[in-house]
């Protein structure tokens, strides 16, 4: 089942939105996640099969474990599916899923909590009708009072669905859900589960099973209108939700996980590349990869690097590789504390990853590019200057271009020697200058172009000798007249 980006994020968004982080995780910041294309990562690994199990899918990218004890427990869960068999059956008690349900879970169990149809107005109403019964038997006239009490019940019971129509279509997939939670605790047994299920269960399970009656002629429908059945056992239904909710989230989001643990042991399966990142909670960040991809680029050319202290500063032309380098190194980190699953070998240490790389104007707040810059970057430094357990990565792109380079070299270098002082840093640039300058703790390395102006996209150790800037101009078919001046 494909699931887009915004019905995937439901499940982390209506989280972060109530200030609660999964245990041993961090959340990415936005600026990161946008410009890493985390959206495009998901899209090429998601073999979930239901909206939870891919809103699971992303939270876990989206909150990378920085707690060896949380990637140690998800393994365990991901080498029992390994088996195709059980993986199979798991799959198979997981059921399929719409995508036009994405939010239905998360906005039941984690929004403000429904507002169920008055008490007062329903006891009035079926009060009026049973009284109305008794006293026809003394004064039959009464029967009329009973018939107009059923039209007035129709009516609520239509202007109800106004206000309950979603959480009723929600409720019916959380019965659903506990169906399915019920059958997968017998095939891959979580007791804690068990006992969330059972003290659940059945309390929803007998107020819905009366929604859940049909007939052909949907006669029984009527007469639930008639009656507030279905007005009642939703208002009870939800109180219960209400009451259970931090139960219910537990159910769901273990069903979510399963889904999302099956889908990444099928990637495994599936990508010869798919490998075990080996990761250490190590003060000293360092990273140790080879035949390093990005997962969502077909046919993409693995690179290797070893950085034991400050990091990388990467050179080249233009379209040479530069970005999708930087892009697969911080996807890389964040699939290995996440999925626990790398596309080429990972051996680093736990970090949490920072990313500022598509950076442009902001007209709706007056800003310039620069002044983005320069807020966007301040929160590296910032979080470089705060002591923290865990060492972050820093991955930018082209730092400080919106302003001159006379400015922007000395900048970039006092930046990036004050972020790699604890931190490991990846950043690419234009400016050779900055090569020059930087400090000698940081590796070179760059991308060559070809003699026919492409590039072999392999990164090779120094500075890039020239940028291709000239090259392409003229392959654009600027004139000579611009062209012998930049000769």
């Amino acid at each position: 089942m494909h699931l887009e980006v915004a019905d995937a994020r439901r499940l982390a968004d209506a989280e972060r939105t109530l200030g609660e982080t999964p245990a041993g995780c961090t959340w990415l910041d936005d600026r990161t996640i946008d410009d890493l294309e985390l959206g495009r990562a998901f899209a090429a690994i998601d073999r979930t099969h239901t909206p939870i199990g891919g809103q699971a899918l992303w939270r876990m990218l989206a909150a990378p474990a920085d707690d060896p004890a949380v990637l140690a427990a998800r393994e365990r869960r991901l080498a029992q599916l390994a088996d195709p068999a059980l993986r199979a059956r798991v799959v198979g008690a997981l059921g399929a899923g719409t995508a036009a349900d994405a939010p239905h879970l998360p906005r039941l169990l984690w929004d403000a909590p429904p507002i169920a149809p008055r008490g007062r107005t329903i006891a009035l109403l079926g009060g009026t009708f049973v009284a109305c019964l008794l006293l026809a038997r003394l004064w039959p006239p009464l029967l009329v009072g009973a018939i107009a009490v059923i039209a007035a019940n129709l009516l609520f019971d239509d202007w109800s669905k106004l206000g309950t129509s979603l959480h009723a279509r929600a409720l019916e997939l959380l019965g659903g859900a506990l169906g399915r939670a019920t059958a997968l605790v017998a095939i891959v047994p979580d007791a804690a589960i068990a006992r969330d299920v059972a003290a659940v269960r059945g309390r929803l399970r007998r107020r819905l099973a009366v929604l859940a009656v049909r007939d052909p002629f949907e006669l029984l429908e009527v007469v639930r209108a008639a009656l507030l059945v279905r007005v009642i056992v939703v208002r009870s239904a939800l109180g219960i939700v209400t009451a259970e909710r931090e139960r219910l989230r537990r159910i769901v989001v273990w069903l979510g996980e399963l889904d999302a643990l099956a889908s990444i042991a099928a990637l495994r399966a599936e990508r010869p590349d798919a490998h075990l990142p080996e990761l250490a909670a190590d003060a000293t960040p360092h990273i140790d990869a080879r035949g390093l991809v990005d997962p969502s680029i077909d046919g993409a050319i693995g690179n290797e690097l070893v950085l034991h202290h400050g990091g990388l500063l990467v050179t080249g032309s233009n379209m040479s590789g530069k970005s999708t380098l930087l892009r697969a190194i911080g996807l890389a980190a964040i699939f290995a504390q996440s999925i626990h699953t790398t596309f080429g070998r990972w051996r680093a240490s736990l970090m949490r990853v920072r990313v500022v790389m598509r950076i442009a104007d902001d007209p709706a707040r007056a800003l310039s590019t620069f002044a983005v810059e320069v807020a966007a970057i301040g929160e590296l430094v910032r979080a470089a200057t705060e002591r923290d357990a865990v060492p972050s990565l820093f991955v930018i792109d082209e730092p400080f271009h919106g302003t001159n380079p006379t400015v922007r070299v000395p900048i970039v270098v006092a930046v990036i020697e004050l972020l790699a002082a604890r931190d490991l840093v990846v950043a690419a640039t234009h400016d050779l200058d900055v090569a020059t300058r930087l400090d000698t703790s940081l590796v070179r390395g760059f991308f060559d172009e070809l003699p026919d102006g492409s590039f072999d996209r392999t990164l090779k150790p120094g500075v890039a000798r020239s940028s291709n800037a000239v090259a392409i101009l003229r392959r654009a078919g600027y004139p000579a007249a611009i062209l012998d001046r930049l000769a």
